[in-house]
């Protein structure tokens, strides 16, 4: 297929009617097939080096430019120029905070128990350029760096402490972290130890033990029960004795005090009488009332009894007990016969 000179100069080289004839005449008889395949790569190749042109950072993201396979800069978020084919986006970035999951890995503690730890570590990039160029893989490097120092720890703990000594460990892993994680351009924010889990055969004898343990504890409390029982019991019983034996001390103190007025009383009405000593006298009456309250008694039965009443001074103190005992009487209804 031919087609006109001016046509084919108004494909390939748009703008240039005004020099149409001496186009015509220097290109003479060009074929439509040989204008396309020249000028489609042409128009590919400033498409392709306009966008090699242009380099777009988003917000929370960084680059580095290398110029013919050196490190030249640094680029923040934004739109940035750069020489196309000759400086090239290496690397491409999120510069946010970072979680890593650091997977289980096996531990030995100090007495020898087999355990898995894992652990989060929370880091960010400080400078791209050191995170890039003087480490392959930080990530990796980061999560066998976690996992070394992790073991090391563990071997020097025992099982029991293994449990209490979590926040310990993630100081520890955290300041170790960081002195290697420096030199890479990289800031190791926090390192949280997860997970430490035993193997089975050490929780199954965790469990019996704690069993155990619980099973001691309630024999211990139901003994000192029974204990605070007994002792409870035994004040109780020394306190009614000793509340028993002070209302009989009172008790007695009281008829004492009672009988002392009463011998006070009857030894002045004695010695009234010119009876001579009035406190024996008005003893010896009191112990013949209560005979003769006594022979009392034991007549008012119903047996047959024969009472023997006798006195050396005359029957006085005797007739003067008995007339006291009938004036008890005469308050129940008894008329009292004073002696002769």
């Amino acid at each position: 297929m031919r087609t006109k000179p001016f046509l084919l100069l108004a494909i390939c080289l748009p703008g240039a009617g005004a020099k149409l004839p001496t186009a015509t005449a220097a290109l003479g008889d060009v074929t439509l097939e040989t204008a396309l395949s020249f000028g489609i790569p042409i128009a590919v190749g400033a498409v392709v080096t306009a966008l090699d042109s242009f380099a777009m950072v988003t917000q929370g993201n960084a680059g580095l430019v290398e110029r013919l396979g050196r490190y030249d800069r640094t680029l923040k978020p934004g739109l940035h120029l750069k020489l196309p084919f000759v400086e090239r986006l290496s690397c491409y970035t999120s510069v946010r905070e970072r979680v890593l999951d650091v997977p289980a890995q096996r531990c030995i503690t100090m007495d020898n128990a087999p355990l898995t730890a894992d652990a989060v570590v929370f880091y960010r990039i400080r400078d791209l350029t050191q995170a890039k160029y003087r480490i392959d893989d930080y990530a990796v490097g980061l999560s066998n760096l976690i996992l070394t120092q992790l073991r090391s720890e563990i071997g020097q703990l025992s099982l029991d402490q293994t449990f209490t000594a979590r926040e310990k460990l993630n100081q520890i892993l955290l300041r170790e972290a960081n002195a290697v994680t420096t030199n890479w351009g990289i800031d190791v924010v926090r390192v949280e130890v997860r997970d430490i889990l035993p193997s089975p055969e050490i929780v199954s004898a965790m469990e019996l033990q704690m069993a155990a343990e619980r099973r001691k504890r309630a024999v211990i409390l139901e003994s000192e029960g029974a204990k605070q029982s007994v002792v409870n019991a035994a004040e109780a019983s020394r306190d009614a004795v000793v509340l028993a034996a002070e209302g009989e001390r009172r008790r007695l103190e009281a008829e004492a005090e009672g009988m002392a007025y009463a011998l006070r009383s009857v030894a002045d009405a004695l010695g009234g009488e010119g009876s001579g000593d009035g406190a024996a006298a008005a003893a010896r009456l009191l112990i013949d009332r209560a005979q003769i309250a006594a022979n009392l008694a034991l007549a008012t039965s119903a047996n047959a009894k024969v009472v023997v009443q006798g006195g050396g001074d005359g029957g006085r103190t005797t007739d003067a007990a008995l007339y006291g005992t009938t004036l008890g009487l005469a308050h129940d209804g008894v008329e009292a016969v004073p002696p002769a």
